[in-house]
């Protein structure tokens, strides 16, 4: 009995960090698809905006919609623009940094500022003009009906009294 829950914990351990893993390649993923845009632009000599920080997410899947969270502290829903284009949200913003008197001296700046571009990629595709969006102390919260085909449903079974035809070996 000892042994099988300890298979249970570590399984259950390993499960979670492969969901860590998971999480943290599909945020670099989405940076990097962000991050490979940039360089593009520039290559092409077009105006570049650089990200300077990007917010982390949370995806949420129930059976008829895709919520995505993200904190963005200090940001009103004015700052912040969101489009979504195939399966992706697009979510854009500007952070400006503090405004110093000329006899002020920053000692220490660890709060992000400057541009966000960040592109989330979501699970399956959903209907453009069900998203809707709303903004409660910085946790942005977008909510996605998923697009009709991607509808998770269950499938009945019909209990069937007559045993299943079976044939003899001869």
């Amino acid at each position: 009995m000892n042994q099988k829950c300890n298979t249970e914990s570590t399984n259950q351990r390993f499960s979670q960090a492969v969901e860590r893993f998971r999480t943290e390649l599909d945020r670099l993923t989405d940076m990097a698809w962000t991050r490979g845009e940039e360089v593009l632009g520039q290559f092409r000599n077009q105006d570049s905006t650089s990200c300077d920080w990007s917010p982390a997410v949370d995806i949420v899947e129930t059976n008829d919609t895709i919520v995505v969270f993200m904190n963005l502290p200090g940001l009103s829903a004015n700052d912040v623009e969101l489009t979504l284009i195939g399966n992706t949200l697009e979510v854009t913003a500007d952070l400006n940094s503090l405004t110093l008197q000329d006899h002020d001296r920053v000692i220490k700046r660890e709060r992000p500022t400057g541009h966000l571009k960040r592109v989330v990629t979501l699970p399956c595709p959903v209907e453009n003009d069900s998203a809707s969006a709303q903004t409660e102390k910085g946790v942005f919260k977008v909510e996605m009906q998923k697009s009709v085909d991607n509808r998770i449903r269950k499938v009945p079974i019909t209990q069937v009294d007559e045993p299943a035809h079976q044939t003899q070996n001869m």
